[in-house]
């Protein structure tokens, strides 16, 4: 049995739907589907009378609130449109009046602005958040050049150095065919020279290659060792806390208990010369 696009399915059924007003179990009985699966894949988004002409009401209310607002911002801009002209043709003084009247009219646009007039600003003092780069950024004037930098990696290095060494390789093989070519000693002799720069350019990239790849392996090695480094530490402090404990225990246990060595030591203590023997006198 062929696999179901119940994407096209269900488009069909609401273009069927919307036509018709077909419900989908009869649908999918025109058109072979079961039904207990059409209903997991098959959704019909439904808005419910009350809903529709709530949002009508709210629309419509919307509208005359604006189309009102608009009406009376007309209003007074044509009242003071002929004050003004009034003022202007009545008046010898009519510059400075107008001067007056539009300086008005714009803090008066400027005040009736919704929202918060004295906004509180987003970001402290000294903050670094419209900083695009750091650091060398301010000394070199490509911010293309820094975000192609910020983006790459080590590992990135060892491919551009690879590439490097490659380009070097076809240099030389070129410079080697221009030697065989070669008909004067003065052209042989720059091409040795080119030749004998671009090989030690070459030794200089594979050992720039070798570091690479040496600090690649301590970085992973690093990866790797820092869990066990930290799970060793943890083992450790968990084992010191458990013999502290432990000694805490047979500390608590045996405190009391009298044994004979214990009993020994208390009585060389209540001696005299608490024991010692140099006090002794000589026969």
């Amino acid at each position: 049995m062929a696999k179901l696009d119940w994407k096209k399915l269900e488009q069909a059924f609401r273009r069927e739907h919307a036509r018709t007003g077909i419900k989908l179990q009869d649908w999918c009985r025109q058109n072979n589907i079961c039904y207990g699966t059409a209903r997991r894949y098959i959704k019909l988004r439904k808005n419910s009378p009350k809903n529709t002409e709530e949002s009508a009401q709210k629309n419509a209310q919307k509208s005359a609130q604006i189309d009102t607002q608009k009406s009376a911002q007309k209003n007074a801009h044509g009242a003071d449109d002929e004050s003004s002209n009034d003022e202007s043709y009545g008046d010898d003084g009519s510059d400075e009046k107008c001067a007056k009247n539009c300086a008005n009219s714009a803090e008066t646009k400027r005040n009736s602005r919704s929202g918060n007039p004295h906004p509180v600003a987003r970001f402290s003092d000294r903050n670094t958040h419209a900083v695009r780069h750091r650091g060398y950024a301010k000394y070199l004037e490509a911010d293309n050049l820094m975000d192609d930098a910020s983006d790459m990696v080590l590992f990135d290095e060892l491919v551009f150095t690879r590439a490097r060494a490659l380009s070097v390789t076809g240099t030389l093989k070129k410079m080697f065919a221009d030697l065989k070519e070669a008909a004067d000693v003065e052209t042989r002799v720059a091409l040795y020279d080119k030749i004998l720069k671009a090989e030690q350019a070459l030794d200089r990239n594979i050992a720039r290659i070798e570091s690479i790849e040496r600090s690649l392996l301590t970085l992973d090695v690093l990866a790797e060792t820092a869990p066990k480094l930290r799970a060793d530490r943890e083992r450790i402090n968990a084992a010191r806390d458990k013999l502290r404990a432990e000694t805490d225990i047979l500390t608590s246990q045996r405190r009391g208990v009298v044994t004979p060595v214990s009993d020994i030591v208390s009585s060389l203590h209540e001696m005299s010369n608490s024991g010692r023997l140099d006090d002794i006198p000589e026969e």
